[in-house]
């Protein structure tokens, strides 16, 4: 793949507006223009300018494993590059923090100085309301982008936009979040492609499409948002690596490469427009991981398909689920989120993770892949679980972070890169976690 010429990068500045050079070159870091990301080894389809925008996208039981909070407090010095935390405060109401692998721009903080293993702010903002990041790592060249949603509606992109996964209209990577116009209610990050939904209800994706994973019934990628279909009763959208799956009128809909039975329609095939994977209209929520995916109905029963080969669908077996299956038999689920090969969920506030396990993502003390939902502690107060690539974080109800798994890339916010084998609170930070996609190795939480 032909390399592109960048500008150097220069720290901090204010997000700014889409817009930047015509023909798509350069590297924008506190100033105008995104960055360019894309998948494994497919050859690039042709790229087709317009302007619009786009949204985003994200359970089980046994028991083992303690959590370990660990005392401590900091406070906050701000520069321009993000602020730096030292003693004593926690996150700034509505603020932006990031933290882990940098190395595309993909924290926001006008550099990609990485890795940063301890929360810093992204920019001043204190009006942030969601946020997520790639579900590919970083390691390509082409990968590594984030979004995130204001309180206004507004979505912000910034990192890598080799395919265009930005959706500004061109592929320049920024280093700081540039506004992507519209208003949208909803965004989820693939590995090369972004999808959201407007406040009207519509879905719109743009990005890389060599499998069809924009659903816009060819293989063109689209560095601006492209409108997936006429409907305008999308309630939930979840991206995977290569592939996307929404819920609209209740029902789930996927599309994209089918590889391992991921779209869950019985076949492998590849869908470059949304298939119906469940007719049943119940379904609230929708996740992605690598290969698999899971859902949640109304009646707080769970269901999943795709690759088990660590057991991250939560079956009891290794067997592969062709379509959507219940697992256990239990109405007490209230989310599901997938990581990349582990997933874990919230039942009357305890918290259940099961899959892959060979760097402690699960938390329980030890390795070992599980292939039914194991209890993580005893802790009844936990509101949200993000799984991320073999690293898992989450709150309880007082806003507390904590995080376990894998630190290669400071991605635990310890300020180090040792491993953790089981839920380490991060020491005076309080709020809502929106750890990496499922496949990144970067976190980013709202105060």
């Amino acid at each position: 793949m032909e390399a592109r010429p960048r500008t150097a990068p220069s720290v901090g500045g204010d997000p700014h507006v889409a817009g930047g050079p015509a023909d798509g070159t350069g590297v924008t870091t506190g100033q105008e223009t995104p960055v360019s990301e894309r998948e494994a080894a497919d050859a690039r389809a042709p790229l087709s300018r317009a302007r619009l925008l786009i949204l985003w996208c994200g359970a089980l039981l046994l028991v083992l494993g303690n959590l370990q909070p660990v005392a401590g407090a900091f406070s906050r010095t701000t520069s321009n590059a993000g602020s730096a935390l030292t003693a004593s405060s926690n996150f700034n109401a509505g603020a932006l923090y990031g933290w882990g692998d940098n190395t595309t721009g993909q924290l926001g903080l006008g550099n990609n100085t990485s890795p940063r293993t301890s929360p810093l702010q992204v920019g001043a903002v204190t009006t942030w309301a969601s946020a997520d990041t790639s579900n590919q790592p970083a390691i390509d060249g082409e990968t590594g982008h984030s979004c995130a949603l204001r309180t206004d509606d507004t979505l912000w992109c910034w990192g890598r936009n080799y395919h265009g996964q930005l959706g500004r209209g061109n592929t320049t990577d920024t280093y700081s979040p540039v506004q992507i116009s519209g208003s949208w209610s909803k965004i989820a990050l693939g590995g090369m492609h972004t999808c959201g939904i407007k406040t009207t209800g519509t879905l719109w994706c743009w990005g890389q499409n060599s499998y069809g994973q924009l659903g816009v019934g060819s293989n063109t990628t689209w560095d601006d948002p492209r409108q997936v279909g006429a409907a305008s009763n999308w309630t939930a959208i979840a991206a995977g690596n290569v592939q996307t799956c929404g819920i609209r009128g209740g029902a789930v809909y996927c599309w994209g490469e089918g590889l391992n039975y991921k779209l869950g329609n019985s076949n492998t095939a590849e869908q470059t427009s949304p298939i119906t994977t469940s007719s049943n209209t119940t379904h609230t929520q929708i996740t992605m991981g690598r290969m698999h995916a899971c859902a949640l109905r109304s009646a707080g029963t769970l269901w999943c398909w795709g690759l088990n080969d660590s057991g991250q669908l939560g079956r009891g077996n290794t067997t592969t689920a062709q379509t959507p299956t219940q697992i256990g038999a239990l109405t007490t689920w209230t989310s599901i989120v997938a990581g990349r090969d582990h997933t874990c969920g919230l039942k009357s506030g305890t918290l259940w993770c099961w899959g892959l396990n060979d760097t402690y993502e699960l938390g329980l003390g030890s390795t070992g892949d599980r292939t039914s939902p194991v209890q993580v502690g005893t802790a009844t107060d936990w509101a949200k679980v993000n799984p991320g690539n073999e690293f898992t974080c989450g709150n309880r109800t007082d806003k507390s972070i904590y995080c376990w798994g894998d630190n290669a890339y400071g991605q635990l916010g310890q300020g180090d890169t040792s491993d953790e084998t089981t839920p380490k609170l991060v020491s005076g930070r309080t709020g809502t976690i929106y750890a990496g996609g499922t496949g990144s190795h970067s976190t980013l939480a709202i105060g």
